[in-house]
Formats: structure tokens, sequence, C-alpha cells
């Protein structure tokens, strides 16, 4: 069954269709519920559905030779899951694993093609949203290199959060150190100094953000980055009904952006 079209708003990317290319999606897709540590994609093998969560959240992870995982993606409402399928590939190289429980949208890879081929506005909103996956992935590297464990949790939780949409939500030291790329250890000690400084509460798995704008503070400039790059990119999407003008200043807002994105990755 479709899903019901009030839920189109619910995801960022679909929202940013125009209204008949929304419809035409919709048709072409069904509601499905997600529960935590649900695996969606196995990693060599063939991705069947694209995913646009609504109120769900999903980890993106690539095994390594000694079977440990680097987790280099959390997606929530503001993407799509198995993003390969938009350029037309099968074949995950990534797994995917529900970190959040809740709904999203799904549709077939067959039928995601089809509207692909025939729809410019489908075409054109996935295309941006694989360059913002290369620039995120970038960023992800280049931060992990310039700035410390601390700043580096920081805008993991901060990103957690906005994927969560709340809060509060469930974290493991063994998803926080896939995340981060670093030792239970390393984790535990950054987090303890989150904890000293009263911006978090960390029990069992259990993580509350006390003071966020503290938060936001500690964090590096990444995490600034991530959610302007992404609104300025977002904002580049005016539907056609905008002025002209509308769009010509939110592409050069973005590109503003891109110029200023190495920005983030200096020490700081």
């Amino acid at each position: 069954m479709s899903p019901p079209k009030h839920l189109a708003q619910a995801n960022r990317l679909i929202a940013n269709l125009r209204v008949e290319s929304t419809e035409r999606f919709l048709d072409a897709c069904e509601l499905v519920n997600l529960n935590r540590h649900d695996v969606l994609t196995h990693a060599s093998q063939l991705a069947a559905y694209a995913y646009f969560p609504i109120d769900s959240y999903i980890a993106i992870s690539f095994h390594t030779e000694n079977s440990s995982n680097i987790q280099v993606d959390l997606t929530g409402n503001e993407g799509m899951v198995n993003v390969s399928l938009a350029l037309g590939v099968r074949v995950a190289t990534l797994t995917s694993v529900v970190e959040g429980a809740g709904r999203a949208i799904r549709i077939h890879h067959n039928e995601l093609q089809k509207l692909l081929n025939v729809d410019p506005s489908i075409r054109r909103v996935l295309n941006l949203y694989v360059s913002l996956q290369m620039d995120q992935w970038a960023r992800n590297m280049a931060c992990a290199s310039f700035h410390t464990v601390e700043q580096r949790l920081a805008r993991c939780l901060l990103l957690v959060r906005d994927r969560a949409h709340s809060n509060k939500f469930l974290l493991t030291q063994k998803s926080l150190s896939e995340m981060l790329f670093v030792r239970r250890e390393r984790v535990t000690q950054a987090a303890s100094e989150l904890k000293t400084k009263n911006l978090i509460s960390y029990s069992r798995g259990d993580l509350r953000l006390i003071n966020q704008p503290g938060l936001e503070a500690v964090a590096c400039g990444c995490y600034e980055a991530d959610v302007a790059y992404y609104e300025a990119a977002m904002d580049s999407l005016a539907p056609a009904h905008k002025p002209d003008e509308t769009r010509r200043v939110a592409l050069a807002k973005l590109n503003r952006h891109i110029q200023s994105t190495f920005k983030a990755y200096s020490p700081d």
C-alpha cells in the first residue's frame, strides 16, 4: 500500500520533489516499520530497496578485514539508504542496520530505476544527495585526522540528536567506537570529559544531552559545516514555482559553502 500523502513532508528528499513527482514517487512506494538492529542491507549483496526514513535512523557501516566495523554514516529523515541505487548500482559495499526504530518509505530498485528514467525532478534530488554523501564522508575522514576525540564525539552526538530528533537516545560504547574509529577506552575517556563538563549524562547506553549549546561549542567546526552545507543544498532545490532569484541566491549560498568547507578541517 502506498504511504499516506502527508508523509511526503516527513522525509526531506521526498519533500523537495515537485508535486507531480511526489505523487508518482509515493505511488511506487510502501510504508514499512523498522525495528532496532534490523539489517536492511548486507555488504557484497544485492540491494533490493532504497529506504527513505521518516522517524527511524540507520547506521551505515564498512566491514574491515579483521571483522571490525567502521560506521561511515547515520541516516535519518534528511536522506536515503542504499544511495548506490540512485546510480543504478545494486551491489552494496556497505551494511545498513537500524539504529533507531521507526517508519520509513521504501521503494523497490526496479520501480526506482523506472522513475529515474522518466522524471528529471527525482533524478536531480537524488543526485544531489549522492553528492552530499560524498562530501560528508570526505569530511569525516578529514575530521578524524585533525580533531580531538572529544571534539569528534561532541559532533557525533549532535548528529545523532539531529537524526533521532531527540536529546535522549540509546547509544552503546561499541557504536560510538565504530562512529569515531577509536578504541572503546578512548570513547570512555572522551565521554567522561563531556560528563564532567555537565554536557551529557551517560549510563548503560542511555545517553542524554544536558547542555546542547555547550556541546555545540565543544564540537569541531565540521558539525556546523555539515548542517550549513546540507541546508544550502536543500535550498538550491527551490521548486519551480518559486522566483528564479530564490534559486539563484540558494545556489550562490551553496557555492560559498563549497568554497569554505575546508576551513572546518583546520585544527581548532
